[in-house]
């Protein structure tokens, strides 16, 4: 069984209307579940935004529902400037790391997210805190973190690696974490979802050949 865990019902929508899952739970969390067919078995639970919440939700999956891996998915804003990226790209996340902790004068751990899942995408580098950088100045501060910044990614990471099960990540660019990137944000987020779910819903689907466990 998959893991899926969306920061917002909003993010998650287009997945859920393309491949129908059943709902599963309201409380704790929305949650939704799909056995059988063309995909994989996968629950999908809607975590709402920030480290804490992902890492509650995240945990849920793993020792409620016994998942064997945790997939991650959504938006995120585009850090760096120089490479080309823009609204609408899809990646591979590589690493992710939480920016804003200091362990006693050291940086939180990076995460290694299991590359054998959407290899046909890019990969980046996740930088994960509790506040959306809308600032040109405290992007420019996370850019030696990462190319990728977001509010849960790295939190599931961590608990896909206590746990000792895979962790992948699927993320879109909805804005270049700036001055606007609320009202980017706002436009973008529909378009940039459906491509989301488009790429995770083919990864689910069964494939013969398919090693990935």
């Amino acid at each position: 069984m998959v893991g899926i865990v969306y920061a917002t019902r909003r993010e998650a929508e287009p997945f859920l209307s393309r491949l129908s899952p059943d709902p599963l739970a309201a409380q704790p969390f929305s949650m939704f579940q799909k056995t059988g067919g063309s995909h994989r078995d996968f629950i999908t639970v809607i975590s709402g935004m920030g480290k804490v919440a992902a890492t509650i939700a995240a945990t849920h999956l793993v020792l409620v529902h016994r998942v064997s891996r945790l997939i991650n998915a959504g938006l995120c804003g585009r850090l760096t400037t120089d490479n080309g990226w823009s609204v609408g790209d899809l990646f591979r996340i590589d690493t992710a790391v939480e920016s804003d902790c200091d362990r006693f004068g050291h940086a939180e751990q990076t995460v290694t997210c299991d590359a054998r899942w959407f290899g046909e995408l890019k990969a980046a580098r996740l930088v994960t805190q509790d506040r959306p950088v809308f600032d040109v100045n405290r992007r420019g501060q996370l850019v030696g973190f990462g190319e990728l910044a977001d509010m849960e990614g790295a939190a599931v990471a961590r608990v896909a690696r206590l746990y000792g099960i895979p962790c992948a990540m699927i993320k879109g660019i909805s804005d270049a974490a700036d001055e606007n990137g609320r009202q980017d944000v706002t436009s973008h987020i529909d378009w940039v979802s459906g491509r989301i779910a488009d790429a995770l819903a083919r990864e689910l689907s069964i494939n013969p050949t398919d090693k990935k466990p």
